[in-house]
């Protein structure tokens, strides 16, 4: 099939009489993408089919090859069969609402819209696709309260997961947006108008206390742990992606709680850290660096 961007996809698709549907069974209990026909609800809307396993509608391909690929990544690198584990069955809807400006994780399954003055069709970029399918592993995690600190964290895992699928870069939605370069940058959150430190974060109520502004503190946090650098007088020895994403699973899974506040990440990434390579590893030295240049102690 052919995604938004003119790339050529393959992916699983399921042969039912004369049609195929755009329906995988062979992950889980199935990753399955729906058309919502431009309009909010009932979703999921109706199951895609094709009478020639042709597919040209570029939003559904992209829905459909990135849930596979998610789903891979949380199998592949964390032995997670699905966001909760079990196998649940990953839904998406595309085409939801009219030239709608955004994605999301409705606590059952994806959406995405087609875009129009801000994006173009959002499940084009996996790391859209990453990012709020992970809001559906944090839900049936550590279920991280979505306000204040708690819902920065939420935000920020969702950004580090979603980033993390191809890794190929330190942006977010940089696939998708019309207007600007990119969405958020990890390497340098205050290119996006976001705090690279705790001591510059937003105290006000908007954006649920700013969750999607907060966010930049813990993911460039996250950027000098894997990567390293120097930040605010700080140097950080980075550790790579690899170990960076199992000590941020295994905080997210085994050490953070609904209410979990910035401090209480940074001890639960120590705490990961320290079961993965142990208490006087450069793992839990750079966490501990990274975490002092944004200012979290």
């Amino acid at each position: 099939g052919k995604g938004v961007l003119g790339d050529t996809k393959t992916f699983t698709t399921t042969q039912s009489g004369s049609t195929y549907q755009l329906k995988d069974t062979t992950r889980g209990q199935g990753i399955v993408t729906y058309s919502a026909g431009y309009q909010s609800s009932p979703l999921p809307g109706t199951l895609l089919t094709s009478p020639n396993n042709i597919w040209n509608d570029g939003p559904a391909v992209d829905a459909h090859a990135y849930a596979e690929k998610v789903y891979d990544f949380y199998k592949n690198k964390f032995g997670r069969n699905s966001i909760d584990g079990k196998g649940y069955q990953l839904k998406s809807s595309v085409h939801v609402g009219d030239k709608w400006d955004n994605a999301g994780w409705n606590k059952v399954q994806m959406v995405y819209g087609d875009g129009g003055k801000i994006f173009r069709p959002l499940s084009a970029d996996p790391d859209v696709v990453g990012h709020e399918l992970t809001h559906g592993v944090i839900d049936k995690t550590a279920d991280l309260e979505y306000w204040g600190e708690s819902g920065a964290l939420n935000e920020s895992i969702a950004d580090i997961m979603g980033n993390a699928v191809e890794a190929k870069n330190w942006l977010l939605g940089d696939l998708v947006t019309l207007t600007k370069p990119a969405l958020r940058s990890m390497e340098n959150p205050k290119l996006f108008g976001q705090p690279d430190r705790y001591q510059d974060r937003y105290k006000g109520g908007n954006d649920n206390g700013g969750v999607h502004i907060n966010s930049g503190i813990n993911n460039k946090a996250y950027y000098l742990i894997a990567q390293g650098g120097t930040h605010y007088g700080v140097t950080v020895n980075g550790i790579g992606r690899d170990a960076a994403e199992q000590i941020f699973y295994k905080a997210l899974v085994k050490y953070l709680t609904p209410y979990s506040n910035f401090s209480a990440m940074r001890v639960a990434a120590i705490s990961a850290a320290t079961d993965l390579y142990g208490a006087n590893s450069a793992q839990v030295a750079a966490i501990k660096k990274a975490y002092t240049a944004v200012g979290v102690n």
